[in-house]
């Protein structure tokens, strides 16, 4: 006989929804240039070696010892150059570094991306002077901003537009695209990781007889202007922002 009020046992049924416990991870052999760089314990240490050599797991495990051995994780920080490093590699961190013994929390992520962190530092001066908080131009109204200032340039002096943009004929016809729009974008933001201001674009054109590079350059002054009223704009309101950050 059959009774309807015994339920099967659902570990049985579905093994994989049962959370077991995490098994403790396993360090390599290590060799003696890594072991001195386990056993680093003050001041900067420069680890240069190929691509999968070991540099990566080398840090990660000289970054779990350091929690294992009690370091809070708060006072760590890994910086990486991508979202997805930084996801990958914090994982890995907990990983190693699990204690089933220890109960410790953290606020801050132990791995982050260089912008995340340099956006953090500026939020945080913000905050200690009393100025509005940092915004990120996100990448759409950026590309907003500059297909305005672009049609701006495709009208002509009677309409208000620029006389003399120096694009010439042959890019003229495409700057009304798109494309045209993204690509100037991604020219202005590699200028400026390379440290050149419109000034410096400008004179990098005249130097190697790019007119193009002079008229992105010339562009990328008037950006820069008209990001930095935006951002001034009302900054006496409750709800004003910095000039925003691309």
């Amino acid at each position: 006989m059959l009774r309807s009020d015994v339920r099967p046992d659902r570990a049985a049924l579905a093994p994989g929804l049962v959370r077991r416990p995490r098994a403790a991870a396993v360090e390599p052999e290590w060799s003696a240039q890594a072991r001195r760089v386990l056993e680093h314990s003050a001041g900067p240490l420069r680890v240069v070696g190929g691509p999968g050599t070991g540099k990566t797991t080398v840090l990660l495990s000289a970054v779990a010892r350091r929690i294992r051995a009690g370091e809070h994780p708060e006072r760590t920080l890994v910086l990486v150059g991508s979202r997805r490093a930084a996801a990958e590699l914090r994982e890995r961190i907990v990983d190693l570094a699990h204690d089933p013994h220890a109960e410790r929390t953290t606020r801050e992520p132990l791995v982050r991306t260089v912008h995340s962190y340099a956006f953090g530092v500026l939020r945080l001066h913000a905050a200690r002077h009393g100025d509005p908080p940092p915004r990120l131009l996100a990448s759409a109204e950026q590309d907003a901003v500059v297909r305005d200032l672009l049609g701006g340039e495709l009208a002509g002096p009677e309409q208000g537009g620029v006389p003399d943009s120096g694009w010439g004929d042959r890019l003229r016809p495409a700057i009304g695209l798109p494309g045209f729009a993204a690509e100037l974008r991604e020219l202005l933001l590699r200028a400026a990781e390379r440290g050149l201001g419109p000034d410096e674009l400008v004179e990098l054109g005249r130097r190697h007889d790019v007119p193009e590079w002079v008229a992105s350059g010339r562009f990328f002054r008037s950006y820069e202007h008209v990001i930095l009223l935006r951002g001034a704009a009302g900054r006496g309101a409750p709800q004003a922002t910095a000039p925003a950050l691309d």
